[in-house]
């Protein structure tokens, strides 16, 4: 079975923990979070008694999986002040994962080359002082520009003599050029044989509003993009067992019901 969830806000009072309280409401078996604001550089501390309570509320739960994304300003293949204030920025996100004992960091790689993303990925780690926790998760993109990480050699390449993993996301892949509306299983074995599904453990399980092949990162709910009912079956992918999907669909009450409806109603039939 898969462990699921919504990307949840820390807005409030409550602050992380927050998070936790509506991922129980919901019914949920994992969350992803930002750990401080995703368009801005200025980061956002953890007092010591949101961390204590974040940590109860989890561990009260069973220790739900948990996933903090890194900021959209993040370009680890940038030069100069932006590559200094990517790999800081990064850090912080890992330094707070650790904080806060969650599993996994997920970062976009940016635009550049893919040497200099691996370089920075790599000093950030040195930076924050991770040894096994948190897993730092580069993500796959839409494409277009420079960006880096929209083919699967390319992630394979940034994996190399790494401890990063992949974080798989379906609407960028689709975005991309890999038909998952078409043979959603010919694009996991191809996830598996390029990158290997061992150092896969997250997936952003999103359709896509943008057309196949489209270099189009936005996102759709659930069996309302281009993708469509394939969907179905990456989820049910016995291949993917035991991995942490996320939704990263607009929220809203009637969005949210939508997407659990849909995603658990794959996985009963």
């Amino acid at each position: 079975m898969i462990r699921y969830g919504f990307h949840l806000s820390i807005a409030g009072k409550k602050g992380v923990a927050g998070a936790v309280e509506e991922a129980l409401a919901l019914g949920l078996t994992a969350f992803q979070i930002f750990a401080k604001s995703p368009r801005s550089w200025r980061t956002r501390p953890l007092s010591p008694s949101e961390v204590e309570n974040f940590r109860a509320l989890r561990e009260n739960a069973g220790e739900l999986p948990g996933v903090i994304h890194a900021s959209y300003l993040v370009n680890l293949g940038a030069e100069g002040e932006l590559w200094e204030k990517s790999v800081m920025s990064l850090a912080d996100d890992l330094e707070k994962a650790q904080a806060l004992g969650l599993e996994y960091v997920v970062v976009h790689p940016g635009s550049g080359s893919p040497e200099r993303v691996k370089e920075g990925a790599l000093r950030a780690l040195r930076l924050a002082g991770v040894r096994r926790k948190p897993l730092l998760l580069l993500e796959n993109t839409a494409g277009g520009g420079e960006k880096v990480g929209s083919r699967l050699e390319e992630l394979a390449y940034l994996l190399e003599d790494t401890p990063f993993g992949v974080c798989f996301d379906t609407c960028h892949a689709f975005s991309a050029g890999y038909p998952l509306h078409q043979d959603p299983r010919g694009v996991i074995g191809e996830l598996d044989r390029v990158v290997g599904l061992d150092r896969v453990p997250v997936i952003h399980l999103n359709d896509s509003v943008g057309a196949f092949g489209s270099r189009v990162d936005h996102h759709a709910h659930l069996l309302q993009g281009q993708i469509g009912e394939a969907l179905k079956e990456v989820v049910r992918d016995e291949r993917l067992q035991g991995k942490v999907f996320i939704l990263e669909t607009p929220r809203g009450l009637e969005e949210d019901a939508h997407n659990l409806r849909v995603l658990r109603g794959w996985l009963e039939s």
